[in-house]
């Protein structure tokens, strides 16, 4: 009870309805998808892992032609994370589609997880528990949607408020560099989480030999390293060109296996974040 009394007076500015975590209808997806399918990925995105909640992803606007959400004008909520309760999961021989809580609005956030193997069904959480989901926000059907790449169930209600926190903690950041855009980028989006999600077994189905070289040699980037590893340091682990390096890179940042850090050359996977 103190832990949700403390929750929810957080920070008004980026949380809203203290309301309970059920009582949500099943929300989720068709199969008609976004409305923006089709069309060409935005490679200026940005891929810093930023803390959220329903509230600020509400509150944000999106650009239709770069398909993009933008929080108070200045900060892109692209690759991000969330930490919710789980009210209702549709599941589907190809997916799973989750309705999240985390009590910050009045209606819950739907949220996406495609299966790439028959074993990935049994490894997600099911209803009624607290979850931690990384993915890259869509606009789907008029609605912001995650698409998540990892969803993993909390050992402890402790992560709850330390996630607020980081929302609030990298929020004040992004304001002090608000007038300094590129000190912004670096310090403002340096996000510390200490969640281990461990990275999976074996290689990932459709990459290429480049691509799994590339997704290996930050697999041996120890968890704690909030900074990961550099281009150069990549290139040296996987023993590749930085031309394929670079096209590597592009891909397994807009397929969600990776994610930038400090800057544009350090990258992490996003099962280490």
């Amino acid at each position: 009870q103190r832990l949700s009394r403390e929750s929810s007076g957080i920070n008004a500015e980026y949380g809203g309805s203290s309301q309970p975590g059920g009582g949500f209808g099943g929300g989720g997806f068709t199969d008609s998808g976004s409305p923006n399918a089709g069309k060409p990925r935005n490679n200026n995105k940005s891929e810093r892992l930023v803390p959220v909640t329903h509230a600020m992803i509400l509150k944000s606007t999106h650009d239709a032609d770069k398909d993009l959400f933008m929080f108070k004008d200045h900060i892109e909520l692209h690759f991000v994370e969330l930490v919710g309760y789980i009210v209702d999961v549709a599941e589907s021989s190809t997916s799973h589609d989750f309705s999240i809580c985390d009590r910050t609005a009045n209606q819950p956030l739907n949220v996406r997880k495609f299966l790439n193997s028959e074993n990935d069904a049994a490894k997600l959480p099911r209803s009624s528990c607290y979850v931690r989901v990384v993915g890259h926000l869509r606009m789907v059907k008029e609605k912001p949607s995650l698409m998540a790449f990892s969803i993993k169930e909390l050992d402890s209600h402790n992560w709850i408020m330390a996630h607020r926190v980081a929302v609030v903690r990298f929020m004040c950041g992004m304001e002090k560099n608000s007038r300094n855009p590129a000190k912004a980028a670096i310090s403002g989006g340096m996000y510390d989480s200490n969640v281990n999600n461990g990275a999976g077994a074996g290689a990932i189905p459709g990459l290429t030999g480049t691509q799994t070289k590339v997704y290996n040699a930050l697999k041996s980037c120890p968890p704690e390293n909030q900074t990961g590893m550099s281009l150069m340091e990549i290139a040296a682990k996987a023993r590749i060109g930085m031309n394929d390096l670079r096209v590597a890179i592009e891909f397994l940042s807009n397929e969600g296996h990776i994610y930038s850090t400090v800057d544009d050359e350090h990258f992490k996977l996003t099962d280490h974040c």
